[in-house]
């Protein structure tokens, strides 16, 4: 039988399935060497069930036990959606091409483009399914991040960036941490949840989650899906400047699209939303 959790429970109960289901995956399943550029395939189909498992229980979670719609998360659509979620499309492919390139020009690595790309058959089902398991796991992960905001809407905006900044480095635990990859995952953690807060919707946010990984992923790299073929490698302290940069543009184009508001006028607002979302599920149907 299903009932209300009240408190943080909800949180802690959602972050732990996702660590556990991340640690079946890669332990006793053992299925961690596939997931990499060089398996397309099979690297899509396990995050995208990853992606549809986790998406699937937090949405009965929140539907079920919080009794609460997954509007009120804030899945809108809109002019300004569509336009940030293309800009930030558009800017995280040409800045990282432009970085790549001169990397190129510097004698740093070898960056060229694969000429015989659309030559194989197996291209775009292999992009197709590739983007998907990407872009179900960045809708997932915002929706989390969401939730998260609703939860904690009344501790500050301080606190509640730290609080969700050190969430999502936890949530990395598995793909080796350190204090500099630390402190990147909660820069652009950080980044994304500025956005969702502008915005009010989780779309931007996933789009531009999305993009960046799907990017220097898989776009761009040795693997089966890079159009633009990188040999060689680089220190972290070379990466960090188009990393920072992409922050800043994320934060800027949001402040530019969505308006100058303060961030706790936005979690207003965003509870407002949620509130109205809620109202609207309790009506009786006409």
């Amino acid at each position: 039988m299903f009932y209300k959790i009240s408190g943080y429970k909800g949180i802690i109960i959602l972050c732990l399935m996702n660590l556990l289901l991340n640690y079946l995956v890669l332990y006793p399943l053992g299925l961690g060497q596939y997931i990499g550029p060089e398996h397309p395939y099979l690297f899509g189909v396990i995050n995208l069930v990853i992606g549809l498992i986790m998406l699937a229980v937090t949405i009965l979670y929140i539907r079920r036990v919080d009794r609460k719609t997954v509007a009120s998360l804030g899945i809108k659509k809109g002019r300004k959606h569509l336009i940030y979620s293309l800009a930030a499309i558009a800017i995280t492919i040409v800045l990282h091409l432009v970085y790549l390139k001169s990397l190129d020009e510097a004698g740093i690595l070898k960056a060229y483009f694969n000429v015989h790309y659309f030559e194989n058959a197996q291209i775009v089902p292999m992009l197709l399914v590739t983007g998907a398991g990407w872009f179900v796991n960045a809708f997932y992960e915002e929706m989390l991040r969401a939730y998260i905001v609703v939860k904690l809407k009344h501790w500050g905006p301080l606190l509640m960036f730290l609080t969700i900044g050190l969430i999502s480095i936890a949530m990395s635990i598995f793909n080796g941490l350190d204090l500099v990859y630390s402190i990147l995952i909660f820069i652009v953690s950080s980044a994304f949840l500025y956005v969702y807060l502008k915005s009010g919707s989780i779309i931007p946010a996933a789009c531009a989650h999305f993009i960046y990984n799907f990017t220097l992923g898989h776009l761009f790299g040795s693997g089966a899906v890079a159009f633009l073929r990188v040999e060689g490698e680089t220190t972290l302290w070379y990466g960090l400047a188009p990393f920072l940069l992409y922050v800043i543009i994320l934060v800027v184009m949001a402040k530019l699209i969505y308006g100058d508001a303060s961030v706790e006028h936005c979690l207003k607002k965003i509870d407002k939303s949620g509130q109205q979302a809620a109202g609207k599920s309790h009506s009786p149907m006409l």
